[in-house]
């Protein structure tokens, strides 16, 4: 498991987790999932992104870059709504 650096948009701060979602055997590859966690504080607790918030892609990757990455997309697409509702 790998957690992102972390970003900062539109007034949100993101984290991303990245993580195995299997254990490779005889040559299997590993996979990793990404999610992420919005905050208004950095010190404060994280919220977690919903997962109704599919972008309509794969959500299990063959490098754990590739999970951070759509995490945070997923992330982002998140913000974005919350933002239309104020």
């Amino acid at each position: 498991m790998s957690e992102g650096a972390g970003d900062y948009y539109k007034g949100y701060y993101i984290r991303t987790v990245a993580h195995p979602v299997n254990h490779p055997r005889d040559g299997m590859t590993v996979l990793f999932e990404g999610r992420a966690t919005v905050s208004l504080d950095p010190a404060a607790r994280f919220l977690p992104v919903p997962p109704d918030q599919h972008l309509g892609d794969d959500q299990v990757f063959g490098t754990e870059f590739e999970a951070h990455r759509y995490a945070e997309s997923v992330a982002k697409r998140y913000i974005d709504q919350l933002e239309k509702g104020r």
